[in-house]
């Protein structure tokens, strides 16, 4: 008896995700935008925002815990400062910190309140109040158990005025001005012990340049400018050691981005990486949680509430494949068939499985794969037509057509 391995064309199978970017369960609230989103231990949360009905302002105040091991949405209790947006948020200690904002539809009611939300207990408690003018469209980060709030717009304009809060004390304290210009619509997020601000709206439009701040010794410093592109209503965040900046909006052209841009702050460089696969936006919420990167709702005049998840090893994972060609041998065969990736340069296969399925549908075969090479006994298996599936997780990658003649 012999196997006979036909090897049909190898495509990517899966259309839901392109370079490491898997879109997930729609946000289950209202489509907005300026929203506050937080992780805390294994979940992400999403609140508070706005969107423009009919030209007035329509402010929230829900909560929302979404758990990416379900793929699912819950309400939580309501944010105890009311109504309000373009807010901040920052997590320290397993607590979540969301704070200023604005809580007017009309008018310019900028607050200076600031709430501690402990999931545990589903519960909101109010904290010592920011003692910087209220302002909304600040941004913050966290260096060793500390938060940091600044920039943003007041009743009197843009600011460049930065606070330091300690949880421990339950004190704000105000620290260096941020370097650059004030500002609104910026980002901000922390690295390896120093913090990280850049892009914004200036009173001169978008901006890309880009700052690092030092907490010993109180003082900022320019760093290489975020990407050709001048931005603001970005989104921002660190993940493994590096930074990143994606969509936004360039005020002049009236342009929504989609690209992302990644800072080494060893090398002081960016490159450009995956565009985010969603439509083009502002205000763009974006969570770093469990190592993986979780964007969706903001706006491009258009509120939006889709949900998505970057996997950076995906992305990388998908370029090989891409540039790859399964080979499968020997062909004719008796009694095995080898996949080979053909990956090259020793990668290191993660969650990656290689399965069998017969002509109607049922999986005969299911093998993690540690490397890139796999041999698979078909002795066993009756004459047929099967398919060999390559999954990440439960993504379906390639699939090779097998015909089995004994």
């Amino acid at each position: 008896m012999k196997l006979f391995l036909v090897l049909t064309s190898v495509l990517l199978s899966n259309l839901s995700f392109a370079f490491g970017w898997v879109q997930k369960s729609d946000f289950e609230g209202t489509a907005r935008h300026r929203t506050v989103g937080i992780a805390i231990t294994t979940k992400a949360y999403v609140g508070l925002g706005h969107y423009n009905g009919a030209g007035v302002n329509v402010l929230f105040n829900d909560w929302w815990e979404y758990d990416p091991s379900t793929n699912a949405w819950t309400q939580k209790a309501d944010y105890l400062g009311g109504a309000c947006y373009d807010a901040v948020g920052f997590t320290i200690d397993e607590l979540g910190y969301v704070g200023t904002g604005r809580t007017s539809a009309n008018g310019s009611i900028l607050v200076q309140d600031f709430f501690k939300y402990n999931p545990v207990t589903n519960s909101w408690s109010s904290i010592a109040s920011f003692i910087g003018t209220g302002r909304r469209g600040a941004v913050s980060f966290v260096i060793d158990g500390n938060a940091y709030v600044g920039t943003g717009e007041t009743n009197f304009g843009r600011t460049s005025s930065f606070y330091k809060y300690s949880p421990t004390l339950d004190v704000w304290t105000q620290v260096a001005f941020f370097g650059g210009s004030s500002r609104t619509a910026a980002v901000g997020f922390s690295i390896g012990g120093f913090g990280y601000v850049g892009t914004g709206n200036l009173s001169s439009g978008s901006s890309n340049d880009f700052w690092q701040y030092n907490p010993s010794l109180d003082s900022w410093t320019q760093k290489a400018a975020a990407g050709p592109l001048m931005r603001q209503e970005s989104s921002g965040f660190e993940l493994g050691g590096k930074g990143y900046i994606l969509t936004g909006l360039e005020t002049f052209s009236g342009t929504n981005y989609s690209d992302m841009w990644e800072y080494d702050p060893t090398a002081n460089n960016w490159i450009q990486v995956d565009d985010f696969q969603g439509i083009p936006r502002r205000y763009l919420t974006s969570i770093v949680l469990n190592g993986y990167i979780y964007a969706g709702l903001g706006t491009n005049g258009v509120n939006f509430c889709d949900w998505w998840v970057y996997d950076s090893y995906l992305s990388t994972l998908e370029q090989k494949l891409e540039q790859s060609t399964i080979k499968t041998y020997p062909n004719p065969a008796s009694e095995f068939v080898t996949f080979d990736l053909n990956l090259n340069d020793n990668f290191e296969l993660k969650n990656t499985t290689l399965e069998l399925i017969n002509s109607v549908g049922k999986v005969v075969r299911n093998v993690r794969l540690e490397e890139s090479k796999l041999t698979l006994e078909t002795i066993d298996l009756p004459s047929g037509t099967y398919y060999c599936r390559l999954k990440y997780k439960d993504l379906s990658m390639k699939t090779t057509k097998l015909i089995i003649t004994k």
